[in-house]
């Protein structure tokens, strides 16, 4: 595998989101976008879920480079299937798995972080820009 070089232009972050449950709630922010657009202003973002989920994220992603953050992605088979046609079709994109990472390395960057915390994801974005 070749050294990853961190970016320098602004990535288009594709969140798969699982259904958050009553412990959690939809307020608690997880992941790297927040992060990323404060170290690569112009970062773009948004959510998918569901059976479509990896070609809507290439379709919004355009040219941009991806990074794909998912959360248990193990409990989730529409989220490990989005993360496979995203892989498949660009296969430079950075994966971030947070929550209770199970899976192999995989991808440009692979990131697996114990947790989903504010912290965690800093660090992420840190590591993919460099910072």
């Amino acid at each position: 595998m070749a050294a990853f070089t961190p970016l320098t232009e602004p990535p288009y972050v594709a969140a798969f989101t699982p259904v958050a449950n009553i412990a959690v709630g939809d307020e608690t922010p997880w992941g790297v976008a927040a992060e990323l657009l404060r170290l690569l202003a112009g970062t773009e973002t948004a959510a998918f879920s569901g059976e479509d989920a990896g070609r809507a994220a290439l379709a919004a992603a355009g040219a941009r480079r991806i990074v794909a953050v998912v959360r248990d992605e193990h409990r989730h088979p529409w989220m490990a299937a989005a993360l496979h046609t995203l892989l498949t079709a660009r296969p430079d994109t950075i994966v971030v798995e947070m929550g209770v990472p199970r899976a192999a390395p995989r991808g440009a960057l692979h990131i697996a972080i114990h947790g989903a915390a504010r912290v965690c994801g800093r660090a992420a974005a840190e590591v993919i820009a460099g910072a």
